[in-house]
């Protein structure tokens, strides 16, 4: 079997994205909800007595705990722009909570100084860990199986506010929000938009300095441990501890909105509407706006439901990030495959098949191709639409032109090119 690779530009189609159901183990029945009453449009709020009532999970400890934060910045040492502190809304200078320290040969300047971090804590600063779905497991499981779900990019923030502190003004954010309470209570006071759906082009800064400007809240209300909270984006809010310390999660839902699948589109349409390609004219002449319109009309008119799909599939697949690889596991699995060794697809990586010629297929991958044999098609059809466990011997069961010895030689390319993980320890 000869097997060649190549370089390419990344591919569109998803496999190995597993969702699981991060929204119930929220909202528990009420996540049912989220689509049709609340996305994008209104607050859901959903005790931790309500979830358990319904036999789901008391608290968000599995996912995080105020003991993670203490790690993150000391054994751990999170390095900046990881973390950082916030007081009254103003974010401190890094030299009060950074320190210095040598790694080999090189100089770091921003680890964390826990004496700094300790003191400004106790002076009234909230603690803000920063995309921590990049650098604590289960919080990138956790995303990675929302962002399945919901077909949008997530992340995490997490916030850690000492007693009687507020960390940021009112405020909107740019983009939805999951709050989780993980230790602690914290005050949350929500008011309606005033800017419906704002754009990061819209911050809360340009509301003036006043955006509540005297209304009534909405949601006025003490989030406890194991509450969970939805605010669509553009809801004000602020939050206040009290006597208690308070450690929450901040998942941002980073929304692909129709204006972005506008803009994926309209970067093609010179390529469907010769009128579009034309250069604009030379300065002094006039501008043929209505032509213009017309043009664009005429192209956004013609522009098909499958196209849509297509862009609006290639922005979901996307969402979901390849889940990261064991570099030692991953060659010990190669190394040691036999016929009954458990595989996985690799969750979130994004590939698809196509035919080159008559006699090879190839397996696009989001940096390069990797070419096999057209008869083995059968067989990488099977691996690649396969959720679950996969081995040499359900391959070759599957697709029986192949014997085990050759599904074995597959099943290790894949495992070398990194589409297969061993499934040992896999959720």
């Amino acid at each position: 079997m000869t097997l060649t690779s190549s370089r390419t530009a990344p591919a569109d189609d998803v496999a190995g994205a597993v969702p699981g159901q991060p929204l119930a183990r929220c909202f528990g029945s009420a996540a049912a909800d989220l689509p049709t009453a609340h996305w994008n449009t209104a607050p859901l709020l959903v005790r931790a007595g309500e979830r358990v009532a319904q036999g789901g999970r008391a608290d968000f400890d599995d996912l995080f705990s105020a003991a993670a934060v203490d790690e993150l910045l000391g054994p751990r040492a999170l390095r900046t722009p990881f973390f950082t502190l916030v007081k009254d809304g103003v974010g401190l200078p890094r030299s009060t909570f950074t320190r210095r320290a040598v790694a080999g040969n090189q100089q770091l300047s921003d680890l964390p100084d826990s004496d700094g971090i300790a003191r400004a804590f106790a002076d009234g600063a909230t603690i803000v860990l920063q995309a921590l779905h990049r650098t604590h497991p289960p919080l990138a499981d956790f995303c990675r199986d929302l962002a399945a779900e919901l077909g949008h990019q997530c992340q995490v923030n997490v916030y850690v506010t000492p007693p009687g502190a507020q960390g940021f003004k009112p405020h909107h954010d740019t983009h939805d929000v999951l709050v989780l309470q993980v230790a602690g209570r914290k005050h949350w006071t929500i008011h309606p938009p005033v800017v419906e759906l704002p754009l990061k082009s819209q911050p809360t800064t340009q509301l003036g300095p006043d955006p509540v400007a005297g209304r009534a809240p909405v949601i006025d209300t003490v989030l406890e441990p194991g509450d969970a909270l939805y605010l669509p984006r553009g809801w004000l809010h602020s939050a206040r501890t009290a006597d208690d310390r308070s450690v929450h999660l901040t998942v941002g839902l980073l929304a692909t909105t129709w204006a972005d699948v506008l803009g994926d589109a309209v970067a093609s349409a010179g390529h469907d509407d010769v009128a579009l390609r034309h250069a604009l004219p030379l300065p002094g002449d006039a501008l043929d706006v209505e032509g213009f319109r017309a043009a664009a009309a005429r192209w956004l008119a013609g522009l098909d439901d499958a196209a849509v799909r297509r862009l609006v599939e290639r922005r979901r697949a996307g969402a979901v990030p390849a889940e990261p690889v064991g570099p030692l596991a991953q060659d010990a699995t190669a190394r040691a495959l036999a016929a009954d060794t458990p595989l996985r697809r690799r969750r979130g990586l994004r590939v698809r098949l196509e035919a080159s010629g008559a006699e090879r297929v190839e397996l696009v991958l989001p940096d390069r191709r990797v070419s096999f044999p057209a008869w083995v098609r059968p067989a990488l059809e099977h691996v690649v639409g396969e959720a679950g466990q996969t081995s040499a011997s359900l391959v070759a069961a599957a697709a029986p032109a192949l014997d085990e010895g050759d599904a074995l030689v597959l099943l290790r390319r894949l495992v070398r090119e990194h589409v297969l993980l061993p499934a040992a320890g896999a959720r």
